[in-house]
């Protein structure tokens, strides 16, 4: 890459972070009470958070099981998957903190309490104080795993300490799990939206990481993997992760749909799901069907192409997928509550997309500036940040 191209690309990222900046103000300031309690942000928190948690768990492929590849191909790529990994949680936090309450500060009202006093007070009870701490020990553990492999790259001591990289890669890949076991409790815990309530949404979040993981790590890599040398093997491996997780998540979704079938209450809203030709589109054909065939001829054949146009396929379908299964079980909720008084329609705000896209704009800079600033690929020397050094 050229200087001139790599300050283009260093000011483009100042560019879009400054106008995420903006979006995400503006938005959260002039956020209102919608008529569903958890819009846009929340489907996008969730997907964002899945595409992190899933790709730490591809990881963990090669850190907790030792798959290197054929050619030990994974360890040219590695540190890519866990600083992707890193950086697609923050969108995921900006999200659920400006949906939460009108900022970090606020936010940490889950934590801080004014009783008698100043006191810090965690509540072991409150879903979502637990998501809040999971969250911070994966961020900080995948930063410290992060910081591990770019050291690692230039001191024997720390290459040797495999004991080491294997308890960091353990830490990560349990608080991955714990992360969505504990999101499936969130919604599964909600007894007033039958949809979701039952142990299945655990089940169904993980597989979904892992999917969708995959797909957004397969596209992060395959903008270098001509460089490293590594084209086929990224196209057959991630293939493969795409066909053995495709079915599962067929299966787990199918068993929703048909489980709702014979609860009345939980059929009210997953009517509303299956009746929109979405459903069909995206849910079905464009996240399980099209992907896993165009899977398996990309596994056969080791093309990236193939490979390229399935993930982009999950990626755009995945989200539509989670966005169709958090909103519209709460129109139906709404709806069964208010009888005949009307019909629930629901569109995201101005607001709402404002901090959506801002989010977006913020999450698509740090990939940039990770790639300028950090040595992510093999025999990159640690030289531009202080801390690596």
């Amino acid at each position: 890459m050229s200087r001139n191209m790599r300050w283009g690309l260093a000011g483009l990222a100042v560019v879009l972070i400054a106008a995420g900046a903006v979006l995400i103000w503006q938005g959260s300031e002039h956020r209102h009470a919608e008529v569903i309690p958890w819009g846009l942000l929340v489907p996008g928190y969730v997907y964002f958070a899945l595409l992190a948690t899933g790709s730490c768990i591809v990881n963990s492929i090669y850190t907790v099981f030792g798959y290197k590849g054929p050619n030990e191909e994974y360890e040219k790529i590695i540190k890519l998957g866990v600083f992707f990994s890193l950086a697609s949680l923050i969108p995921a936090w900006i999200m659920i903190l400006m949906d939460l309450s009108k900022g970090p500060l606020a936010a940490m009202s889950m934590f801080i309490h004014t009783k008698e006093g100043f006191s810090l007070f965690f509540q072991p009870r409150s879903a979502i104080a637990w998501m809040a701490l999971l969250y911070m020990i994966e961020g900080l553990l995948l930063l410290v795993e992060l910081i591990y492999f770019i050291r690692g790259e230039v001191s024997e001591k720390l290459k040797m300490m495999k004991s080491l990289e294997l308890v960091i890669a353990l830490a990560v890949l349990i608080a991955s799990v714990l992360v969505f076991s504990n999101l499936g409790q969130v919604f599964g815990d909600v007894m007033a939206i039958p949809a979701w309530y039952g142990p299945h949404m655990a089940v169904y979040f993980i597989i979904s990481a892992i999917a969708i993981g995959a797909a957004g790590q397969a596209l992060f890599v395959s903008l270098f993997a001509r460089s490293l040398g590594v084209r086929e093997f990224t196209a057959w491996y991630y293939s493969r992760i795409l066909m053995i997780s495709l079915p599962i998540l067929a299966f787990v979704k199918g068993w929703m749909v048909i489980n709702s079938y014979y609860n009345p209450a939980s059929w009210e809203a997953y009517r509303e799901i299956v009746s929109t030709p979405t459903f069909y589109v995206f849910d079905v054909f464009l996240l399980l069907v099209l992907p896993f065939i165009v899977a398996i001829v990309a596994y056969y054949r080791k093309n990236m192409a193939l490979l390229i146009l399935a993930t982009l396929l999950l990626v755009v379908a995945g989200f539509v997928s989670k966005y169709n299964l958090l909103i519209y079980p709460q129109i139906a909720f709404i709806q069964s509550y208010l009888g005949e008084a009307g019909h629930v329609h629901y569109a995201p705000t101005e607001f709402e997309m404002m901090i959506f896209t801002g989010s977006v704009l913020v999450y698509i800079a740090l990939l940039i500036l990770g790639v300028l600033l950090l040595p992510l690929k093999p025999g990159e020397k640690p030289k531009t940040l202080y801390i690596f050094k």
